[in-house]
This record gives C-alpha cells, sequence and structure tokens, in this order.
C-alpha cells in the first residue's frame, strides 16, 4: 500500500498537538474513587431468598431445558441477590466456569466507549459536537460529529465488510489505526447522510476509540484502565489481548453446536465490542452509573436520552446504551451484544437500583424470556413477552 508522506505528517502533527493539551490536564483530571460498596440490608431475609429463588429457578431452567451457559448477576436496591455460574469454560474439555470468569462483552463494551468520550468532554479536551475532521482531517466522510457517532446517526460504512475484503490473514489482531487508514484509502460507500435517521454502526464506536485515542494520546485499553477501570476498582476488567485472553480464567466462545470460535483479526479492533469483565466489575459498574462519582448528572442525563426522537415506540438509543421508556416515563438502560460465541445483556435501572448483567459464551439465545426475573427486579414493562 502507497503511503501518502503528507497525509502521515499531518497525522503526526496532529497526535502531538491533541497529546501535549492531553497531558497538560492529565494530572487535574485525575480521579481517585474510594471503592463503591454493595448496600447491605435494603431488603429483608425474606425478599432476598425469594429474589434468589426466582433467578435460581429460571436459570437453572434455562440451563437444563435451552442450554444456557453463562454466569448471572442480579441486583436490587443496591444488593446483590444473586451471582453464579452455569456450565463450561470450554464446552468441548468441560472445563467448569466461575462465577468470576471473563467474557468478551461485546456490544456491551459500547457504553465504556461512550463513557470515555463525555469524560473528555468533561475535561474540555473535547465536544460531542466536534466533527470527526477536527481529528482525522483526511477522513472522507464530511459533516459527521462525535454526537452522531455517539448516537448511531452517522451514515457511516461497515469496516468490518471492507476489512474482511482486504485482510488475508484472518487471524492475527489489526487495531484501529489500520481501520481508520483503509476507510481513509478505499472510501467505501457511506450507507446515509449524517444525522439523517438511526442505522446501528459498529463503525462509529471504532471511530470513537481512535478519537480517544487522538485526544488523550493513549491507547484507547490504557485510557480506560486509568479513566474507567482502575478509579471503580474494576480489577479484572481489561480489553483485548492477545496473550491474555487465552488464560485459564477467560473462557471461549462457542456456538449453538458448542464449536469453539479461533481467534479472529478483528478482536484487536476496539471501541465496538473488545472490553472482557465479569459480573462482579460489572456490578462495581452499575453502582458508579447509580452515583456521579465518575460520570456528571449532566452527562448521565445526556446519555440516557433519546437522541433519535422521531423513531417510533418506546425503544430508542442515546449514547452507548440502549433505552426503554416505560408508562410511567421511567428509562430502562441497556444494551445487549453478541461477537464470535458470546452474546451479552446489560440492564441498568435507577428507579430501583436494579441491575442484571447476562454473560454467555454459547450463542443459542437460551435467555430470551427473563420475564419472571424482570417482574422481581420491578423492572416494568421492558422486553415482556405478549
Amino acid at each position: 500500500m502507497i503511503r501518502n508522506v503528507t497525509i502521515g505528517l499531518i497525522s503526526t502533527l496532529s497526535i502531538l498537538f491533541f497529546s501535549c493539551a492531553a497531558q497538560q490536564k492529565e494530572e487535574s483530571n485525575k480521579v481517585v474513587i474510594d471503592p463503591i460498596e454493595e448496600k447491605k440490608d435494603t431488603l429483608s431475609l425474606a425478599e432476598k431468598e425469594d429474589l434468589h429463588h426466582i433467578f435460581d429457578s429460571t436459570f437453572t431452567r434455562l440451563n437444563k431445558i435451552r442450554g444456557f451457559n453463562g454466569t448471572v448477576l442480579g441486583a436490587k436496591k443496591g444488593e446483590i441477590v444473586f451471582n453464579k455460574a452455569f456450565g463450561y469454560r470450554d464446552m468441548r474439555r468441560r472445563t467448569k466456569l466461575y462465577k468470576d470468569d471473563l467474557f468478551q462483552l461485546a456490544s456491551v463494551s459500547k457504553q465504556f466507549t461512550a463513557a470515555s468520550i463525555l469524560l473528555l468532554q468533561q475535561d474540555s479536551l473535547l465536544s460531542i459536537n466536534d466533527s470527526i475532521s477536527k481529528f482525522y482531517p483526511d477522513f472522507p466522510y464530511p459533516g459527521i460529529t462525535i454526537k452522531m457517532l455517539l448516537s448511531h446517526r452517522s451514515g457511516l460504512p461497515n469496516y468490518i465488510y471492507l476489512m474482511e475484503i482486504h485482510i488475508k490473514d484472518k487471524q492475527s489482531p489489526i487495531n484501529n489505526q489500520l481501520c481508520m487508514e483503509y476507510m481513509t484509502e478505499y472510501k467505501p460507500g457511506k450507507y446515509g447522510s449524517p444525522d439523517g435517521r438511526f442505522r446501528y454502526s459498529n463503525s462509529g464506536y471504532m471511530v470513537l476509540a481512535s478519537i480517544v485515542e487522538k485526544v488523550s494520546g493513549k491507547t484507547f485499553g490504557d485510557f480506560l484502565k486509568e479513566r474507567i477501570f482502575d478509579p471503580l476498582h474494576m480489577e479484572s476488567t481489561i480489553t483485548f489481548d492477545s496473550a491474555k485472553v487465552h488464560e485459564e480464567n477467560f473462557t471461549i466462545g462457542h456456538t449453538n453446536s458448542r464449536r469453539k470460535y479461533e481467534d479472529f483479526f478483528l478482536n484487536g479492533v476496539l471501541g465496538d465490542k473488545s472490553v472482557y469483565s465479569n459480573t462482579s466489575d460489572l456490578f462495581k459498574w452499575h453502582m458508579a452509573l447509580m452515583s456521579d462519582s465518575l460520570l456528571t448528572a449532566e452527562s448521565k442525563e445526556e446519555a440516557f436520552k433519546f437522541q433519535s426522537p422521531n423513531k417510533k415506540g418506546n425503544y430508542n438509543y442515546g449514547y452507548g446504551w440502549r433505552l426503554f421508556k416505560t408508562s410511567q416515563d421511567e428509562i430502562v438502560v441497556y444494551h445487549g451484544g453478541w461477537w464470535r460465541g458470546y452474546s451479552t445483556l446489560f440492564v441498568h435501572y435507577p428507579p430501583t437500583n436494579s441491575f442484571l448483567i447476562v454473560l454467555s459464551n454459547r450463542v443459542n439465545h437460551s435467555f430470551s424470556n427473563l420475564d419472571k426475573v424482570y417482574d422481581a427486579l420491578e423492572i416494568p414493562e421492558f422486553k415482556r413477552r405478549k
């Protein structure tokens, strides 16, 4: 591939500019947060036993009848009522799964990308109204703002299809920089006009992670570790690392027929996926969202607001989270994910400080009916079967 020297120079100078600006603010923006503890005694013993029974009976049944394989944590009023593993890390070898084992979060990762952007806005290092071209002057899709990327209204083409066409080695991981270079060079046709309509876009979140890297002067993984994971004591959570993901406490993704997914070159691309975590760390994240210790109330209000108001129905999208509005105008904050043998679900409901995380390493649609669990957590109307 021919590299344009002028483009390379502009890119290098812009990296230096944004990195210096970020470093000047780094010390003043460091946050140390006391561990956010699980609440105690908010529920009676009878309530906790009843909730535990509902979770256990539901997921035991799904394990036996639907082949559910994964971990589940449920909490209400800030108190964990259930945290259990079902099945295997490696289904062929029948390696036992433990509740603290790590899973690829797939698109549940997007909320951390959105939070990173909001943190940089809180630091006054960018605005969600900035355009991509401010950070990547040669990016061939003008008129797209960070806000449009966050809310899936950019019209960008799918980087995954582009990279699958041009990258021959499908096992060695690539990174965001290469994706940005290929989109700039090959200019695949866009899917729509900027801010034209909602269209779910993994490309938008890959670009957002690239902007975080440009502005902060850090890798996206390091930024998440320093600004989110470490401050919240999410000690097990990481972004994709080709060596670490093969360690013992990392699960393996499986098809419905229990076939293992092998290493894949796009696992190394961040922003749209490839955060690895467990139920306990994600509970800490839920509790952080219940306070203003990391994201301000203003940032969360914007993130949890319908960003496509012309889209019909009670389901919409904010910044990094899907949203459901109940008949009482309460907002259920949630996101699902799928990626190469992993299926995930994150549900955060502030009115009752309720939380559900389901992490599965077998894609078989085994946990689609959770009506009794939502009823028990007092999450009204959401995802109910008619």
